[in-house]
């Protein structure tokens, strides 16, 4: 086991206030998939006019299922900077990053065992609340491959605000610096990346119909890759707009993904002619292939901000003894 994810991991689950942060973070999750519940069963006996014990369940599950995984995304975007930000410049201000330089373990042993550690204190969080998703499955809202798709992607977006924490955090100088830093580009990456796709929209809106263009820029928005991934219930993407279904949480999320896809679902019209000649890529493979790109790039320039300085050679170090005695 590498062994600065051992220490990492016995410091963040032995701290004092481990056991707290849990148990509100189960507590507030599930008073928010009860408002969930409550808001997808009430729109489903509305709509249907049928009341009973059993009644918009299924609606219910769809709520929950969406509204959780929009839950969980938002967490990721402000709790896992929080996380990692620290994490080398803490070491550094600590000055304890040269003991762990002179050890056995590698620059890049030392970034991945601060990345798995803080995939594993979220992925601990994530499996605290997993009976709340349990409640889909037993109202036969969504499968069992849905909530593996979606865990899937959760897993990766952590890895990939992670990496980008760590990268600050083995560049900044301050604690102050590195956690705003951190922030800053976690809000660009979730939230920012919206604005940019409206502005892309508007640029391309005369084609966007026409021969449907490629929006780059929802390569970048977490939300709409695990929509995009999450590929239930919107097989026909034009029905949601035909009344065909019952407004869900990701409502908003699935009109950009049949976008992304050259799709004109106000007309209910796919268009499947390659871009440039090439088949377009899905659009969660497609955030999948950047995030992994930001992943390794993020990881390799923290390993060499970690890397121990070399030695000077012998000639330097004897012309600096003069100086230094003088």
């Amino acid at each position: 086991m590498n062994p600065v994810l051992a220490r990492e991991s016995r410091q963040r689950f032995r701290g004092r206030w481990s056991w707290l942060v849990i148990t509100g973070w189960v507590i507030v999750v599930g008073l928010l998939t009860y408002l969930f519940f409550v808001a997808g069963r009430s729109i489903s006996i509305d709509f249907f006019g049928i009341r009973g014990p059993l009644s918009g369940l299924n609606q219910a599950g769809k709520w929950v299922f969406e509204g959780m995984t929009l839950v969980l995304l938002t967490a990721v975007a402000f709790m896992v900077p929080g996380l990692t930000a620290l994490s080398v410049v803490g070491e550094r201000q600590r000055q304890t990053l040269h003991l762990l330089q002179i050890t056995q373990v590698t620059p890049f042993g030392i970034v991945v065992g601060k990345l798995f550690s803080s995939i594993g204190y979220f992925l601990v969080l994530i499996l605290a609340v997993i009976p709340l998703l349990g409640l889909p499955l037993a109202f036969g809202a969504i499968g069992l491959v849905e909530v593996i798709v979606v865990l899937g992607m959760l897993i990766l977006v952590v890895a990939m605000q992670a990496s980008v924490s760590i990268w600050v955090s083995s560049r900044a100088r301050s604690n102050r610096g590195a956690v705003a830093l951190s922030y800053v580009l976690a809000v660009a990456i979730f939230f920012g990346s919206f604005v940019l796709m409206g502005v892309e929209a508007l640029v391309i809106r005369v084609d966007i119909e026409d021969d449907g263009r490629e929006l780059v820029s929802t390569w970048l928005n977490p939300y709409v890759a695990v929509a995009d991934a999450a590929a239930f219930p919107y097989d026909d993407l034009g029905g949601v707009f035909e009344g065909a279904d019952l407004p869900t949480p990701m409502d908003p999320l699935r009109l950009l993904v049949s976008l992304r896809q050259g799709e004109n679902v106000f007309e209910g019209d796919e268009i499947d002619e390659p871009v440039f000649g090439v088949r377009r890529l899905p659009g969660w493979m497609a955030t999948t292939l950047v995030y992994g790109a930001i992943i390794a790039l993020c990881l390799w320039r923290a390993s060499r901000r970690v890397t121990a300085p070399r030695a000077l050679p012998a000639r330097l170090r004897r012309g600096r003894v003069p100086d230094a005695a003088a």
